[in-house]
């Protein structure tokens, strides 16, 4: 009886391994830290286009299948912006957010979105400008740069932008 329990447990071993060997072998993520910036314009924010001057402090995963083909990343950013339009501008507070992108078997990404805070801009008047959520750049069109999300909440865009205006 222990001999055929010993033969069933060895079996079921087998076929366990079998079945999650190619899972297993999946590649370890890599794991880079980086401090990165860059100067955008964003549009459809406001009646008019505003230059961003964004710094990002981040953790990046990337994530491959078991044939070493990059299929997501994600990330863990610390960001800090500055916006200007019509000779004026705003500095936002540092906040931090997740990013995550999917990959096709060719590379491109396929969805990419954002997680958390999205903005924090004190304005002149004493209010602050401030978004949280999802934002969606598949479903915004991919843009370089977004304040608004398209799950959560976006306060006082409009003084953001009369802060912003001529």
């Amino acid at each position: 009886m222990k001999r055929s329990t010993a033969l069933l447990c060895g079996l079921v071993a087998v076929v366990v391994l079998a079945a999650f060997a190619p899972a297993a072998s999946a590649n370890p993520p890599v794991i880079m830290q980086k401090t990165s910036s860059l100067t955008t314009v964003l549009t459809g924010a406001c009646a008019f286009p505003i230059t961003v001057d964004a710094t990002m402090t981040e953790t990046d995963r990337f994530f491959s299948d078991q044939n070493g083909v990059l299929t997501r990343a994600n990330a863990d950013v610390t960001e800090q912006d500055s916006f200007g339009a019509n000779g004026k501008s705003l500095t936002g507070i540092p906040y931090s957010f997740s990013l995550h992108a999917v990959f096709d078997s060719s590379g491109a990404i396929t969805q990419l979105y954002a997680d958390g805070v999205v903005e924090r801009v004190p304005l002149p008047d004493g209010s602050v400008f401030q978004s949280a959520g999802q934002v969606n750049f598949g479903a915004q069109g991919f843009p370089d740069f977004s304040v608004t999300p398209n799950a959560g909440s976006s306060r006082n865009l409009a003084g953001f932008c009369a802060a912003l205006a001529s």
